[in-house]
């Protein structure tokens, strides 16, 4: 099976390249569950050597369509091909993310206007955290300075 899967496939994209069939018309074709009467279905039972649609069995045709469908399916990865319903969650969840990011940068800036506003924006705020450091600074410096001269006065 996997000679006829890689001569469909040859098949399929020197049609593409002839421009006698649309890149487009193997997704379509497939998510459609690969129909027995259409283009790529005679391309497919040529490469398969498949019996043509009037002596061919159902069974057979979902047979050999499975597991056509089940080898795309497994290379697909190894050609960094993706299924579009992946490809369009992934979209969706990406455009989400940014919107959410874009709330989220506004709100950052509407707290640091505010805080800017009340004078407690990053700059005020490391003056003011200086300020308490020399305050406590020379309160500490102040009591050392009564415990030593109450010492001195003891002796």
């Amino acid at each position: 099976m996997a000679d006829a899967f890689y001569n469909f496939w040859s098949e399929f994209f020197r049609q593409v390249a002839a421009g006698q069939q649309q890149l487009t018309a193997m997704g379509s074709w497939i998510r459609s569950g690969c129909p027995p009467k259409d283009a790529l279905a005679d391309l497919f039972r040529r490469c398969y050597n498949l019996p043509p649609a009037k002596n061919m069995g159902e069974e057979l045709w979902q047979k050999a369509t499975g597991e056509f469908v089940s080898a795309v399916n497994a290379y697909a990865p190894l050609w960094g091909w993706v299924p579009l319903a992946r490809y369009d969650r992934l979209k969706r969840k990406k455009e989400r993310l940014e919107d959410k990011v874009c709330e989220l940068e506004r709100t950052i800036k509407q707290l640091n206007a505010l805080l800017d506003e009340k004078g407690m924006g990053h700059a005020a705020l490391m003056t003011r955290f200086q300020e308490l450091i020399n305050n406590q600074t020379t309160a500490f410096d102040q009591l050392m300075r009564t415990f030593t001269e109450a010492d001195s006065h003891n002796q």
